[in-house]
């Protein structure tokens, strides 16, 4: 499972790592295992881990003088964005929506939401400011919805199904040109229980990512889970999206 993954540090005498993976997919206990192992045994440490549907949670405390802890602390990280270079996000224990509300800093953001509904929406406007860049959303649930409110051309969406990355670019697409957006995410899928085909099992979500300076990002895979889950993770991967898209 791809995981992305946070450290934070707070306390003096007693330096507290945080360690925070998420990913699409739900975490093992064997995960959960090897980063207790990996972490615990280390000098004055005790390390804790936690599962949850999106995220696995370990904690290491070092109970060492404030000089040494910062030490161990540096060493952990170090070990951590080496063995993490590619899914390691943030050493500050920032989150990722926090991150790209710092990103949008200056530019104006548009959202086209299908299978979650306007869960991204949502996300994006928990956040104080959020008004400063975020221009609005269409939640185009049905296909009428996605031609008459995005202008997706219904030729393609018979063509290439609702749940499709070429449908996904053109959601995107129409929710860039009708807010006077810079940056747009387009996601559809299919969260279940049913709609889903041998081709396009339920959890077949596409996002879709596009500035207006023609920088562009997709996504299309199967997220595992229950209608629920699909929906949530889908909202945290467009997240994902537009943190790399902005970086």
């Amino acid at each position: 499972m791809k995981r992305l993954i946070r450290l934070a540090q707070s306390g003096d005498k007693l330096a507290k790592e945080e360690l925070l993976a998420k990913g699409s997919g739900t975490v093992t206990e064997r995960e959960v295992e090897r980063l207790r192992v990996a972490l615990d045994g280390r000098e004055g440490a005790v390390a804790a881990a936690v599962a949850s549907k999106q995220t696995l949670q370990t904690r290491l405390d070092t109970l060492l003088p404030a000089q040494k802890a910062s030490a161990e602390a540096a060493a952990l990280r170090e070990q951590l964005a080496r063995r993490h270079e590619r899914t390691l996000f943030s050493l500050d224990g920032t989150t990722v929506d926090e991150m790209v509300a710092k990103l949008l800093a200056g530019r104006r953001l548009a959202v086209a939401e299908s299978c979650t509904s306007g869960i991204l929406a949502a996300r994006i406007t928990n956040l104080p400011g959020a008004s400063e860049y975020f221009q609005g959303g269409v939640v185009s649930y049905s296909n009428e919805a996605k031609a008459n409110l995005l202008g997706v051309d219904a030729a393609l969406i018979e063509e290439k199904g609702a749940v499709s990355p070429e449908v996904a670019r053109a959601m995107a697409v129409g929710a860039m040109e009708r807010f006077g957006a810079d940056i747009a995410v387009g996601i559809t899928g299919i969260a279940g229980p049913g709609g889903g085909t041998e081709e396009k099992p339920v959890g077949f979500v596409c996002i879709h990512g596009i500035t207006a300076d023609g920088e562009e990002l997709d996504f299309a895979r199967v997220i595992p889970g229950g209608r629920t889950d699909v929906r949530e993770r889908s909202g945290l991967v467009a997240m994902h999206t537009l943190r790399r898209l902005l970086s």
